[in-house]
């Protein structure tokens, strides 16, 4: 069984690829919500030299993966990508997107 839900990020342009965790469910989302709220509180909203520091979506998917992988020697099965949320199982919790630059969330 699991608690699937998927997420992606978003500037209001540019969307990220669909992060997806078998076994996360809202406490999930709720890591990617304070990740972003601590990305925009160092990068000061979004201005920056660096893809990062500007909030590019697609960067901030690999920095969230970074700091959601950090002490595991392996990623097992719990959390996969795929292009968007239709591609994957987030049959129990549904997609989220996250916008980067306001920190809100769109189901």
């Amino acid at each position: 069984m699991g608690d699937r839900i998927s997420v992606s990020f978003t500037d209001g342009v540019h969307e990220s690829v669909a992060l997806f965790n078998h076994c996360g469910g809202k406490s999930f989302l709720n890591k990617a919500l304070g990740h972003i709220q601590q990305l925009r509180q160092k990068t000061k909203g979004g201005y920056g030299i660096s893809p990062l520091d500007r909030l590019e979506p697609q960067t901030v998917m690999v920095d969230f993966i970074r700091h959601l992988t950090k002490n595991m020697d392996r990623v097992a099965g719990d959390l996969y990508l795929w292009q968007d949320y239709m591609d994957g199982d987030n049959s129990d919790n549904g997609h989220f997107t996250i916008d980067v630059t306001t920190g809100s969330i769109r189901e």
